[in-house]
C-alpha cells in the first residue's frame, strides 16, 4: 500500500479529529470533533455550533493544525499504529445547501447526531482541505514519517 492510499485509510476510517485554530490573543486551542470525509481527497468535514469560539477564530485565521490518531492498549498495538498530522486550510460553510451537504456527511456517518440539541439553523459545516500531511507508520519504524501530498 502506498503511503496516500496509508493516509486515505486513516481519513476513512477514524472517528475523530483533534483540530487547533489561534485564538485572538495568538494562542492555540485544541479540541476534537467527530468529522466525515468531504466530497474531495484530502478533505474532512464536521459541524459546529455557530456561536463556538472554533467559528470566531476559523473565520479570523483559517490555518488550522489537525490530528488524526488514536489510543493503543499494548506495545503490539503501538507497533501498528498509523496515523496522521498537518496544517491545512478550514472553511465555514454558511449557505443552506453548503451546511446540508456537510449534515448529511456527519449523518450518514453519525445517525445518533440527529438528535444534536437546538435547530438545524444553529450550526454551520466546516470543511477542512488538507494538501501535505505528516504520515507517522510504525509499521515501517518506531516513529518513521514521511510528507504526503495529497494534491498531487
Amino acid at each position: 500500500m502506498s503511503s496516500k492510499e496509508k493516509v486515505l485509510q486513516v481519513l476513512k476510517n477514524h472517528n475523530l479529529v483533534s483540530i487547533a485554530t489561534v485564538d485572538a490573543n495568538g494562542l492555540p486551542r485544541v479540541r476534537s470533533v467527530d468529522y466525515a470525509l468531504g466530497g474531495q481527497e484530502g478533505e474532512i468535514v464536521f459541524i459546529t455550533h455557530k456561536l463556538s469560539d472554533k467559528v470566531k477564530e476559523i473565520s479570523n485565521n483559517n490555518n488550522v493544525y489537525i490530528v488524526i490518531d488514536h489510543d493503543c492498549d499494548s506495545m503490539a498495538e503501538l507497533q501498528q499504529l498509523t496515523y496522521i498530522r498537518g496544517a491545512a486550510k478550514a472553511y465555514i460553510s454558511e449557505t443552506p445547501e453548503e451546511v446540508q451537504k456537510v449534515f448529511g456527511a456527519i449523518l450518514q456517518k453519525f445517525p445518533y447526531l440527529k438528535d444534536l440539541p437546538g435547530e438545524p439553523s444553529d450550526f454551520v459545516g466546516v470543511r477542512v482541505e488538507l494538501s501535505t500531511v505528516k504520515l507517522i507508520d510504525n509499521t515501517v519504524g518506531f516513529g518513521y514519517s514521511e510528507e504526503v501530498n495529497l494534491r498531487g
